[in-house]
């Protein structure tokens, strides 16, 4: 084997070690931003105006590969009689629209004093200024912290614990 030949070679080593880094790379990449998850803490305090109760909650979202399905647990303590958990758009501070209605759909799993629920969101499942959206703008707003997880009860119609999704 000559200079050049051996120059060629070698050249084209390095050029299929580069397509193999690139496409490790990606593939990478593609695994890290396989799930996007979101969470929310909630309390009275956070209501509007706040509630005072002992209760509270703890919902988590996470979404698949390619972001057409949010699947949801949604963990409550301290509350009796719950009559709606849902997703509103709306700031810290402020009250929002319902765009998503988490308890009727759910699979509920109810304690003495804990109820946890689990479920998936789809582009069906949007409501209010969501209807008729993918579920890309719920994750817009959502990422913007324009979300809230509320939690109705009997005794707090317009909600008993609420916690900001980040």
């Amino acid at each position: 084997m000559n200079l050049i030949s051996s120059f060629r070679f070698t050249i084209v080593k390095i050029s299929i070690l580069c397509v193999l880094v690139f496409f490790g790379a990606l593939l990478n990449t593609s695994i890290l931003v396989f799930a996007k998850q979101f969470t929310a803490n909630m309390v009275g305090g956070n209501e509007v105006p706040p509630v005072s109760t002992n209760a509270t909650g703890y919902a988590s979202f996470r979404t698949s590969v390619n972001d057409t399905v949010l699947k949801y647990k949604v963990n409550m303590t301290g509350l009796s009689e719950i009559t709606g958990v849902q997703i509103l758009q709306g700031k810290v501070g402020q009250t929002g629209d319902v765009i998503v209605d988490l308890w009727s759909d759910s699979k509920k799993n109810t304690g003495k004093q804990t109820t946890t629920i689990r479920g998936n969101i789809t582009d069906s499942d949007l409501l209010g200024p969501m209807k008729g959206k993918i579920l890309d703008a719920l994750l817009a707003v959502v990422n913007a912290s324009d979300t809230y997880v509320n939690v109705n009860t009997s005794s707090h119609p317009s909600g008993e614990i609420r916690g900001q999704i980040k």
